[in-house]
């Protein structure tokens, strides 16, 4: 195999179009450029072009998705799926479509990358969903496991979070019935009432214990 085009990009002149056999393998940075010493008409061996490949490829992976995390915490689950959206996006401009690589292996050393540098903690994410709940929108243990199971967070993990921060439930569906009915008194008897707290994830058994509690008028 040979270097039969080396091209500097018109967006970016830090980085060049690579050409291998006259078809577009990929694109590197000019420091990959240098430090492999490559020029047109170069014989190049597999290995050299996987390690090019790798390299690059970690980098933009790694860069889009830290941009990517900059505006609110993630899931494993949804970097996951970012990661694969991003790969379908770039094919044939970042790299060729033909271009061997594991893909799955890969996306699983960038998430081994990110835990490392503690930038994915599905723990912490579940925590922090949680209180920001209870602080602007109340809800019942069992809508926020579903929440936090709907971005991918596993359910030992959800059902854990929620009742070491869910300690007292009843509490938490008077506060909310209270942030919506300001100042009235429970009635069990009213539908409406009723069909918003079940909406708002609480149990028939807590609406009923909710109602037991109010004081008599």
């Amino acid at each position: 195999m040979k270097v039969s085009k080396i091209e500097y990009q018109k967006r970016n002149p830090n980085r060049v179009n690579l050409y291998i056999d006259g078809k577009f393998f990929t694109g590197i940075s000019v420091d990959s450029l240098a430090s492999e010493a490559l020029y047109e008409g170069l014989e190049i061996q597999d290995e050299v072009l996987d390690r090019l490949l790798q390299r690059d490829l970690k980098s933009r992976f790694m860069t889009r998705v830290v941009e990517y995390l900059s505006s609110s915490p993630k899931t494993e689950f949804q970097i996951k799926r970012y990661l694969k959206q991003l790969q379908f996006k770039k094919k044939g401009t970042w790299f060729s479509e033909d271009v061997n690589v594991e893909w799955g292996i890969f996306f699983d050393e960038i998430i081994a990358n990110l835990k490392k540098y503690k930038y994915i903690d599905d723990e912490n994410f579940a925590r922090s969903f949680v209180q920001s709940r209870m602080r602007t929108k109340p809800r019942g243990r069992s809508v926020l496991i579903g929440e936090l199971l709907s971005k991918g967070v596993s359910k030992d993990i959800a059902e854990m979070v929620c009742n070491e921060e869910i300690v007292d439930e009843i509490k938490l569906l008077r506060d909310t019935f209270e942030k919506k009915y300001r100042g009235k008194k429970f009635d069990i008897k009213d539908p409406k009432m009723v069909n918003f707290l079940l909406r708002k994830g609480f149990s028939w058994d807590l609406i009923e214990q909710f109602n037991r509690d109010e004081p008599e008028e």
